[in-house]
């Protein structure tokens, strides 16, 4: 057994990151894409899969973003972050379905979301992303259970 080179340790680093780079702009993609369904969407009873698909979405943007910290990149601010507004139909005061409950869940995980993005710590990226992953996937669950 030997020890591997300096070289070929820099080169995985390097591997590392532009994976990650590559995972963070995949991740972005799906999660645009998810943000953009609930965007004026009807109520209907797509309105379930929608939110099951921004889960899904926050999820990997969680993982991607994890990868990068994993791979020593860092997190740059985003100004305005901290403003920044979910979709309509996803709004306090726009007729939600689900248990109020998980609405205040899922507002306090997109809080954290806008924080976060504002701030400069990628492991409170992740840890927000999380959030708003598992409050949107229980408010999928409740709108599933209730029928709708």
């Amino acid at each position: 057994m030997s020890e591997v080179p300096e070289a070929h340790r820099e080169a995985r680093a390097a591997g590392a990151k532009d994976g990650a780079w590559s995972a963070a702009r995949d991740a972005q993609s799906a999660w645009a894409g998810a943000m953009r369904a609930h965007e004026l969407a009807p109520p209907d009873a797509g309105f379930r899969g929608r939110l099951r698909a921004l889960s899904e979405a926050a999820g990997t943007m969680r993982d991607a973003h994890a990868r990068a910290l994993e791979a020593g990149l860092a997190w740059r601010s985003v100004p305005g972050s901290e403003r920044a507004r979910p979709p309509y139909e996803l709004r306090p005061g726009t007729g939600r379905r689900g248990p109020e409950e998980l609405w205040t869940r899922f507002d306090a995980a997109v809080a954290r979301l806008n924080a976060a993005g504002s701030g400069d710590s990628l492991a409170e990226l992740v840890a927000a992303y999380g959030e708003v992953a598992q409050a949107a996937g229980a408010l999928a669950d409740a709108v599933e259970a209730a029928g709708e």
